[in-house]
């Protein structure tokens, strides 16, 4: 049995190097798998590095519904807010995300309830973003360590809120304004993984469902196909 041939429940993390940019042959394999309108859209991109993640975001996202959920023709639309979900398996009662920066691709699913994940790249932190991005508990907590640790503390609490904030259970916030110090205190519903795929790249978790733990894997871009 392949590595992911026992992984069909609970709640799972893909991880995916975007890599060299494709072949011409390689990115018409990809995209001949696709509906009419993701192909459309993904094209719409001028450099290749936007359509590459674009479309392998798309890739995974398909496959990993299809292999995980086993739906085979999922019908991907997207709700008021923007968020992704399966227009066509009211039934089904689980969800999806999808995030990526700088390298990486990554993507979530549970088989059960909600799910949202974000990957960030560290870059110099800014202190006028970090003023606008963090609540005044989170900043104060940030303030704590020394430059080199806070741009990593700064990128690791952002991808907490926009992991949180994607799982689509707080409609009416933003990310800026889901302070994570009050939020962890007062919600034990909500759970969350953070870690790093490599040295420059944090990403967190987050789903509503207490399973066991998180079963993440790093794909190759043959896996997908």
């Amino acid at each position: 049995m392949s590595r992911l041939g026992t992984m069909k429940s609970g709640v799972h993390l893909f991880t995916l190097p975007i890599g060299r940019q494709l072949l011409q042959w390689e990115s018409e394999a990809f995209l001949f798998k696709l509906p009419h309108e993701d192909r459309l859209r993904i094209l719409r991109y001028k450099h290749w590095q936007d359509r590459q993640r674009a479309l392998l975001g798309t890739v995974l996202v398909r496959w990993m519904i299809r292999e995980f959920a086993d739906i085979q023709h999922a019908i991907i639309a997207r709700n008021a807010i923007g968020r992704p979900y399966l227009a066509n398996q009211a039934s089904w009662q689980g969800d999806f995300n999808l995030s990526h920066s700088g390298e990486w691709i990554v993507a979530a699913l549970t088989h059960q309830g909600h799910v949202g994940v974000d990957v960030e790249k560290i870059e110099c932190l800014n202190e006028d973003v970090m003023a606008y991005a963090m609540s005044e508990g989170e900043i104060n907590r940030i303030n704590q360590y020394s430059k080199i640790d806070r741009s990593k503390l700064f990128y690791e609490l952002w991808t907490m809120k926009e992991a949180i904030y994607k799982t689509g259970l707080f409609p009416n916030a933003t990310p800026m304004s889901l302070d994570i110090v009050e939020l962890k205190s007062k919600r034990k519903d909500i759970y969350t993984q953070s870690l790093y795929v490599d040295q420059q790249h944090p990403l967190t978790i987050c789903w509503d469902r207490e399973q066991s733990p998180v079963k993440q894997t790093t794909l190759t871009r043959n896996e997908l196909v």
